[in-house]
């Protein structure tokens, strides 16, 4: 029973796991899907029973997957709830590292609620306990939430000192993402106090970071429009028109409509700035196409005003005027584009003297800009009521709105020393703890360089004994080898010398029966023993050409073996050489059944001596023609592997013996006891295929036939 249990509890267990890794599996498919509503689907598809079986961990990891889907859906009062129900559970804890997404997951709800006030208390309680509990990873991200609250509630410059601390700390260790992010949300609070070259500057570190990323085609493109803005805002207009360019590039690619557009606007600006306007004409048209194929009003209406300004600078005030009219009533609750409509709405009456609207808009524009402290617009608007005052000969108003640009001048370019100043100091400060860094890295590295030269001393001294060893031991294995070569030598030379011998004394022995017959042959001729007739003739005549043809063969393997013995190597078709061979043979052996079987590519080519070659098969067929009893068999049997050409050559009875077979290749071997049924060989013929052979590197064996006489497998490697 006790067995029993314990099976049951181990079954359960692996079923709990089971089910908790699926969990984390759909958990994981889940935030592959990019659309929120099919990813909030899919969530709500996933088997309770899952739910039920799965940690602590998983379900709160499940729950927050399902607060930010209905976040991004405008689902607050839902996502609140679930809230609600996770923190009224029995083991919610507000200091609970596994609660930790739930942590964030409020603060972005009450940022996307607009309640920046709790957005702003709930990150820095984020960032104070990820920071106690030493989780670097949230910490991050709590910071990113607070900088994105504070940008959103004004406090720019809050949000700059929390993120310098992060940006300029050397000792902490950032992925390449969330060094990503922190650099955007730096360069988006500087821009909103006009600090545009810093933000440049850090919009162009992200733009390094992000593409060590492997980034998608969309985020490329909004880091490249974000860089354009900037160059376009500093008035570095060549510079702006190549990024946006690029950034409209990316735009198509995604086919998002809106980026075209706003790509196309921005474009058109470009060229406004460079004079080009009849090209800033056409960006804003192509713009406004974009813009009314999926009736954005709001944004076909700023493509209509860049329009309308382009028409302007090349005389068309009247088409300009028309436009700009009919916009103004389209974009009332926009107020930084009605602000731009306003201003070259004044300058159009401008043209037209109709000064009392040109005022009218112009004084519009000011209060505009003055309620959003933009004091670019502020100033422009104040030129133009300087325009207007100085038609109407109203000198002193004029000369009061010159004052007040002065002024405004005056305190841009206070709060600018102030800013520059402030970030100067900064910049010093951090130069200066970036160099008490510096030394005592300094100094670390003064004390890691005595201890690595310590360490390289102790080192050489090694290296210096080990090289010692290194060349006695070297030197002794020389002598060792050179001792061996000489005995190899010595082996050779001796294996040469008996072979010389026995070479010499096999000539001696095979010579003197010829010689010993045609003596005795002449002898009998002097005693008077026998006549000279023409059957004497032709003994004798028999015997010269014995010797006549035994030293040809000695000859020839004499000169194969010969170390100045070269071939003569060319490229031959191989299909074509053997089908040749084949034919000859049938014509050379008319009194035997020739066989021929070819397996081997059309187009493959030998590199060999073809003199040499057609040789060795010459020698053979003549083999074949003097020990093989006929009426007899011969097989010609070419095969091709991936690595070598194999051709065996093959003949029937008589066969030889096993102990014949290693000699066969021997000088002056002849087989005892064959009967032939022509004249016996000199045991040459098979010495110079093998020598033939060696020659070329190539490899041949003998053995029994299943014909009934010898097999030579001769193997060249392709």
């Amino acid at each position: 029973m006790k067995l029993k249990a314990a099976v049951f509890l181990y079954f359960a267990l692996s079923m709990n796991c089971a089910f908790a890794s699926s969990l984390q599996n759909h958990i994981d498919e889940a935030r592959a899907i990019s659309d929120y509503q099919k990813r909030y689907e899919y969530l709500l598809s996933i088997d309770k029973q899952l739910l039920e079986s799965a940690s602590l961990a998983e379900r709160i990891s499940f729950n927050v997957r399902l607060i930010h889907v209905h976040i991004q859906l405008g689902q607050f009062q839902q996502a609140q709830t679930i809230i609600d129900e996770l923190e009224a559970g029995p083991k919610y804890k507000n200091d609970s590292p596994i609660y930790s997404e739930l942590y964030l997951a409020k603060a972005r709800l009450a940022y996307r609620k607009s309640d920046l006030e709790t957005a702003i208390s709930l990150s820095q309680q984020n960032v104070a306990l990820f920071q106690r509990l030493q989780l670097s990873d949230y910490e991050i991200d709590a910071v990113a939430s607070l900088v994105s609250a504070y940008h959103n509630a004004g406090e720019y410059q809050a949000a700059l000192n929390l993120l310098e601390v992060y940006i300029h700390d050397n000792n902490r260790e950032l992925t390449l993402k969330q060094k990503e992010m922190l650099y955007h949300g730096y360069s988006r609070n500087l821009e909103q106090l006009d600090r545009l070259t810093l933000a440049l500057e850090y919009k162009l570190k992200r733009r390094e970071l992000v593409q060590q990323m492997s980034p998608s085609i969309s985020l490329q493109a909004g880091i490249t429009y974000s860089i354009a803005q900037s160059y376009l805002d500093l008035g570095q207009y060549e510079k702006a028109k190549s990024e946006f360019i690029t950034a409209l590039s990316f735009d198509r690619q995604t086919g998002s409509l809106s980026d075209i557009g706003h790509s196309l606007v921005k474009l058109s600006q470009c060229e406004y700035g460079l004079h080009n306007y009849t090209k800033a004409l056409e960006y804003a048209q192509d713009a406004q196409q974009v813009f009314a194929s999926y009736n954005s009003t709001r944004n076909t209406a700023w493509a209509k005003h860049n329009i309308a300004i382009n028409l302007l600078e090349i005389d068309k005030a009247d088409q300009a005027l028309a436009i700009e009219k009919q916009v103004i009533t389209e974009l009332k609750e926009d107020d930084h584009l009605y602000t731009d409509v306003l201003l070259t709405l004044a300058k159009l009456y401008i043209g037209s003297t109709e000064l009392k609207q040109a005022k009218h808009y112009a004084q519009q524009a000011f209060q505009l800009s003055n309620q959003k402290n933009r004091l670019q617009k502020q100033i422009l608007a104040l030129e133009h009521l300087i325009t207007v005052a100085q038609q109407q000969a109203d000198y002193q108003q004029a000369l009061s709105y010159q004052r007040t640009i002065t002024e405004l001048e005056k305190n841009f370019a206070h709060n600018n020393y102030n800013q520059r100043l402030a970030e100067l100091q900064n910049s010093i400060a951090i130069r200066d703890r970036d160099l008490a860094i510096q030394n005592l890295k300094l100094q670390d590295h003064e004390k890691s360089q005595a201890i690595a030269s310590q360490r390289q001393t102790i080192l050489y001294s090694i290296l210096l004994f080990s090289l010692l060893l290194a060349v006695m031991g070297i030197a002794l294995l020389r002598v060792k080898q050179r001792k061996q070569l000489i005995e190899q030598r010595r082996n050779y030379l001796d294996k040469q010398i008996s072979q010389r011998s026995k070479l010499l004394s096999q000539v001696a022995h095979e010579l003197s029966g010829p010689l010993t017959g045609l003596r005795l042959h002449l002898e009998t001729l002097q005693a008077g023993l026998t006549q000279f007739n023409e059957l004497t003739y032709e003994k004798l005549n028999q015997k010269i050409t014995d010797m006549a043809t035994l030293v040809a063969d000695l000859n020839k393997i004499s000169l194969l073996e010969q170390s100045s013995f070269q071939l003569k190597l060319t490229a031959i078709n191989a299909a074509e050489y053997f089908k040749s061979l084949h034919a000859d043979m049938v014509i050379q052996l008319d009194q035997f059944e020739v066989g021929f079987t070819q397996n081997i590519a059309d187009e493959l080519t030998l590199e060999c001596d073809a003199t040499r070659l057609s040789q060795l098969f010459a020698n053979l067929i003549s083999n074949s023609l003097k020990y093989t009893h006929q009426p007899g068999k011969i097989n010609l049997t070419i095969s091709q592997s991936q690595t070598q050409l194999l051709i065996r050559y093959e003949d029937s009875a008589p066969g030889v013996s096993d102990e014949s077979l290693t000699k066969i290749f021997d000088h002056l071997y002849r087989v005892p006891d064959l009967n032939t049924v022509k004249q016996s060989g000199s045991g040459i013929g098979l010495a110079i295929v093998k020598q033939i052979v060696e020659a070329h590197n190539w490899r041949i064996t003998a053995a029994h036939s299943e014909l009934g006489g010898v097999r030579y497998d001769l193997t060249i490697a392709i």
